[in-house]
């Protein structure tokens, strides 16, 4: 049996310390009938160097400015003629036999139009420090919700025909854009093979950015009520419940780095939600402040 076409999109923009590593973890898999591009933001640093490097086993390039890494991978899935496509960050690698093993699942009549593998995590030495676990959701609205299932974008791939049949990536969201396609899918009927094998090393680099957790968790939400007319109307109730806490809980966040102006926010955002006075987190942090405003605990909970 031929190898089917994979097509992988590596996105960039300013991470030249790590692009080399991405590109070669790609190369490097010995797959014949790869087809491979990289997308670069019209990155300031030696990324555009890096990339001339090895253009002659690339498919194609670009560096310009986009709208953010959904509409990067984007502009790589558009120019795709693989049968199987996927993506890959630039301070992100494969794992050794990755499109092999890929390539085997997805290929046949009866093939996954939609597989996942299991992420491992890097730091910034290339060493394995941990790993989590890919699982499939219980159902759609325990995913919308949060209750079941992990899907990283990072460990998945599609077939093409699902990508033409369900459309792009959502490009206005910077960091929930995997999570929302997931949704989509899920909400148009597709289920995903979930798979046993480690396929990618996501690179995780210091404590992160709480700005960047709030922001990515408001994509969730957004994520989530976007395909709530999906569910039956007992479970469409409970799933704005679950939004509702979560969007007040990151509310509060937002207000903790307002730079003294935290309770003028948390009134402004009160005029659109008056129901959140009866919370007493709420109302502590315009009495109090709002340094201390949820349990830690419950801020886990929102992620």
């Amino acid at each position: 049996m031929s190898q089917p076409r994979i097509t992988v999109v590596t996105t960039n923009y300013n991470h030249g310390r790590y692009l080399e590593r991405a590109i070669c973890s790609v190369l490097d898999q010995g797959y014949e009938n790869l087809e491979y591009f990289v997308i670069d933001g019209g990155s300031t640093d030696d990324s555009v160097d890096i990339i001339r490097l090895y253009e002659g086993e690339l498919a194609g390039w670009v560096s310009e400015p986009d709208g953010g890494p959904g509409d990067a991978v984007n502009k790589g899935l558009a120019r795709a003629t693989g049968d199987i496509v996927a993506y890959l960050a630039s301070d992100d690698v494969y794992l050794p036999g990755t499109l092999l093993e890929v390539g085997l699942q997805m290929s046949g009549r009866y093939a996954s139009q939609w597989l996942v593998g299991q992420p491992r995590e890097l730091d910034a030495y290339d060493e394995l420090v941990s790993s989590s676990a890919t699982c499939a959701p219980q159902s759609l609205a325990s995913y919308l919700m949060h209750d079941s299932g992990n899907l990283p974008g990072a460990a998945s791939f599609w077939h093409k025909s699902l990508i033409e049949a369900n459309g792009l990536f959502d490009a206005e969201m910077e960091s929930g854009f995997d999570y929302e396609y997931a949704c989509r899918l899920l909400a148009a009927g597709h289920g995903p093979t979930v798979i046993g094998d480690a396929v990618v090393a996501r690179r995780r680099v210091g404590g992160g950015n709480a700005s960047d957790t709030v922001r990515q968790g408001i994509e969730y939400i957004t994520a989530a009520q976007r395909y709530a007319e999906y569910l039956p109307m007992a479970q469409r109730y409970a799933l704005w419940m679950n939004c509702d806490t979560r969007r007040r809980i990151y509310t509060l966040a937002q207000a903790e780095a307002q730079n003294g102006n935290g309770r003028r926010y948390l009134w402004q955002q009160l005029a659109r939600r008056p129901w959140w006075i009866t919370s007493e987190a709420v109302r502590r942090a315009l009495v109090h402040g709002v340094a201390a405003f949820e349990p830690a605990g419950v801020r886990r909970a929102a992620a």
